[in-house]
């Protein structure tokens, strides 16, 4: 189970977890490859993208590891 906003201790904030970020190079490739396979790579690149959980900070990328409590914030 995943929480809608989660306590980052680096940022000292709330935030909303997301998914880990892909590097700009890995986004040309993918549009060289989805180009090759005349779109049908475009499944293969959001079932990739989207499979994996979101537990990310999206201010400073700090993974959260989401089968341990998570750290609580302060109050308020």
């Amino acid at each position: 189970m995943t929480k809608k906003h989660v306590w980052c201790p680096t940022c000292e904030r709330y935030v909303k977890l997301k998914y880990k970020s892909m590097p700009h190079t890995y986004h040309e490739l993918w549009a060289f490859f989805i180009f090759l396979t005349f779109g049908i790579g475009i499944i293969i690149y959001l079932l990739i993208r989207y499979h994996q959980p979101k537990n990310r900070c999206p201010h400073c990328e700090r993974k959260f590891d989401l089968e341990k409590p998570l750290p609580e914030g302060p109050k308020g």
